[in-house]
């Protein structure tokens, strides 16, 4: 399966939110349901990653299949590191070799001068944490509420995943 990827336009980001939260919500209800109604949880994520996404070093790529979206990935950059703060592909294609194909495109158009990589994986996302672990991500500690799971890496390691090609 081929994949396109595209940074999302910051001016349309009201236009996509909508489209990206029902991926989020398809996925993360199942794995950490919140109790709450979905306009309930649209309202509270809407609140939170508009005015987040409109920061320069954050970064929202849409991931395509055939035209169609099948997925995004939010990150932003400091000086020294890459956050890895989302990837939600659409249940049709998980195990597509989707996040072999972003990274790939990724990478070459990061900073070169990061040194780490960091995320935090929902402690009941155990399919996360083993790919953030494949990615070389070691778990550090817990976030605030201590829901999730706080990874760093060599960013160096993720990049040579993905800067050969793989036959």
């Amino acid at each position: 399966m081929n994949f396109t990827f595209t940074f999302l336009d910051k001016q349309n980001t009201e236009k996509f939110l909508p489209q990206l939260f029902e991926i989020l919500h398809s996925n993360m209800s199942i794995i950490a349901p919140t109790g709450n109604t979905y306009e309930e949880d649209f309202a509270m994520w809407n609140s939170c990653i508009f005015p987040a996404i409109q920061k320069e070093n954050r970064q929202i790529v849409l991931i395509y299949s055939d035209e169609k979206l099948a997925g995004y990935f939010q990150y932003y950059t400091t000086d020294i590191s890459l956050m890895m703060e989302e990837i939600q592909l659409k249940k049709e294609y998980h195990s597509s070799g989707a996040f072999r194909q972003l990274y790939s495109w990724l990478i070459p158009k990061l900073p070169q001068n990061l040194q780490y990589v960091e995320a935090y994986s929902n402690k009941q996302n155990l399919k996360s944490q083993k790919i953030l672990e494949h990615f070389g991500l070691a778990k550090c500690g817990e976030n605030k509420n201590g829901n999730s799971y706080y990874y760093k890496g060599e960013y160096h390691k993720l990049a040579a995943l993905y800067k050969q090609p793989q036959f």
